[in-house]
């Protein structure tokens, strides 16, 4: 995959660190640690109407109505949870807004390079796609991308794609899958492994066909 990931650029685009998660882990998106940018839809959990608010806006109120409930920062009400980040605690909301402005410049700059970029992303509601799609064709304006959605929870009626939208559906193996797909002895069973195998390989396919 490197030399496919010279030409294609990855960002996930939530609803949760699902697709950061297994694209890093089946080795299609680089680590952190070898140089690969953060970006701001990488590890939080979003409510999925507000993704596209803040395609919509260039995350304009991003920062807006945070409140700390106790164990980690959110986004007031329902929108962001930044379950990811307890290390920025109750008085450290000022080093949370660096830490994000940071990911948001990766995300601006990323998204202007003429080079192909990949957005993935864990479908969380259906009739937000579209609307997330007309802001990420604004966003590229004549720049190659592709998205890529994943219905986990069978919230479509069907598969389709239309131009650079591809919509798969790719079930949860187990009804307790959803809340414990992060644990090892999940992801490392054999029904965890097919479930991601097949995320993996949809993207790869998609790099592949740019």
């Amino acid at each position: 995959m490197s030399n496919l990931r010279k030409k294609v650029n990855i960002i996930p685009l939530g609803q949760n660190c699902m697709p950061r998660t297994i694209l890093t882990r089946w080795k299609i998106k680089p680590r952190k640690i070898f140089g690969e940018p953060t970006y701001p839809f990488d590890l939080a959990v979003f409510g999925f109407p507000e993704i596209t608010k803040i395609l919509k806006t260039n995350f304009r109120e991003f920062f807006d109505d945070l409140e700390y409930n106790g164990e980690y920062w959110i986004k007031a009400p329902n929108c962001i949870y930044f379950s990811h980040d307890k290390k920025f605690g109750k008085n450290d909301k000022d080093s949370l807004i660096a830490c994000y402005t940071k990911r948001i410049e990766n995300f601006n700059k990323t998204v202007s390079m003429q080079d192909p970029v990949l957005f993935v992303q864990i479908l969380g509601d259906n009739e937000e796609i579209m609307k997330q799609y007309k802001e990420l064709k604004r966003i590229r304006s004549l720049n190659p991308f592709k998205f890529v959605v994943i219905d986990t929870q069978n919230i479509t009626e069907k598969e389709f794609e239309i131009e650079n939208v591809k919509l798969v559906k790719v079930p949860y193996p187990k009804t307790d899958y959803k809340e414990n797909w992060w644990k090892k002895e999940y992801y490392n069973s054999p029904e965890g492994i097919a479930f991601e195998k097949q995320i993996a390989d949809l993207c790869k396919d998609v790099i592949l066909h740019f």
